[in-house]
């Protein structure tokens, strides 16, 4: 079984993928600055895993703690993933590829493969991020402007009189404090602005393409939204997938040839063309061999038989021998 990571700017996602495909994700808030309490608590009790793949956006000292952890608790050393100019039918449009973030473009290749047509991938984390990729693979480039938990981050610590919270959860339009007028401002604000870009994206691609949401503010952002678009929590998390399938895929490949060498290298050393006797049967053999070959050698004594005389020159001889009657007495 293969954990796949997604370590985010506030949270760490992560998934099993087995013979059965993607399992459900799960999610926990991670740490600023340590991440290994929060590791204990979540995998501790995982087992049976033989590979760990992961997307950082978190930073360096983050991804040493996560490798020091599975080192230390199942022996493995994570495969980081990093972005590509082109993998899985996507191209990198940026005109430095590795400048573009893991996890957008792990969410386009991802996408690229739901279906064959423009897609559009909306993922809203503290960040939120827009890209589009064709029905031909092509990125077409994005933006990014700041999600709903930035939003107010900045309005609470660049205005001291916007500071208050409160126990309210219900959302309203017109709100009644200062915490609540906060929710609901930074709410249209993206909202408002989602739909603007759907409406020109639609128009430029004559409405043959597909919108996708992701991020952990999706789930706030979806019913203000239009309804065509699908909600993929765990998007990063598939297009993670598509590399340790590779992986697994390329390991196969590497065992069936070796399996194949090693097979042809037995069958040279053990051929089964009936000359592996034992020394005792080739021994006699031998013997056997010699000794036909030595009576075969021994010259033949040919017996001449005399060959018969003609019948008629027998019966001449015959009657030759016999006394002529015909004859007078004295010429006997």
């Amino acid at each position: 079984m293969k954990l796949l990571v997604d370590i985010g700017n506030s949270r760490i996602k992560w998934a099993s993928i087995d013979d059965n495909g993607l399992n459900e994700g799960q999610s926990f808030q991670r740490g600023k600055t340590s991440i290994k309490a929060a590791l204990n608590k979540a995998w501790k009790t995982l087992s049976d895993i033989d590979a760990v793949y992961v997307a950082n956006v978190g930073g360096e000292k983050l991804a040493t703690q996560l490798t020091e952890w599975t080192e230390k608790q199942w022996q493995i050393t994570p495969v980081y993933i990093h972005t590509e100019k082109k993998r899985f039918g996507v191209t990198n449009a940026y005109d430095e590829p590795s400048k573009l973030g893991i996890d957008r473009w792990l969410s386009l290749i991802a996408a690229r493969q739901h279906a064959r047509q423009a897609q559009c991938v909306i993922d809203c984390g503290t960040a939120m991020t827009i890209d589009i990729v064709t029905k031909t693979g092509q990125h077409q480039g994005g933006m990014i402007l700041p999600g709903l938990s930035l939003m107010r981050s900045a309005l609470a610590t660049s205005t001291h009189a916007l500071t208050e919270e409160t126990d309210e959860k219900e959302f309203k339009t017109l709100a009644t404090n200062t915490y609540s007028a906060i929710q609901a401002g930074t709410l249209y604000s993206v909202t408002a602005t989602l739909e603007r870009i759907i409406n020109d994206l639609q128009e430029s691609f004559d409405n043959k393409i597909r919108f996708i949401i992701t991020g952990g503010d999706a789930e706030s952002l979806l019913p203000l939204l239009p309804d065509n678009i699908n909600h993929y929590p765990d998007i990063v998390l598939k297009g993670l997938a598509f590399y340790a399938r590779q992986d697994d895929k390329k390991k196969r490949a590497e065992k069936r040839t070796d399996n194949n060498k090693k097979a042809a290298a037995e069958s040279t050393e053990n051929p089964t063309d009936g000359s592996d006797f034992t020394q005792e049967t080739s021994v006699e053999r031998y013997i056997q061999n010699k000794n036909k070959t030595q009576s075969n050698s021994k010259p033949k004594t040919r017996r001449v038989r005399r060959s018969k005389a003609p019948k008629a020159e027998q019966e001449s001889s015959a009657q030759t021998d016999k006394p002529d009657t015909s004859l007078p007495e004295e010429a006997i």
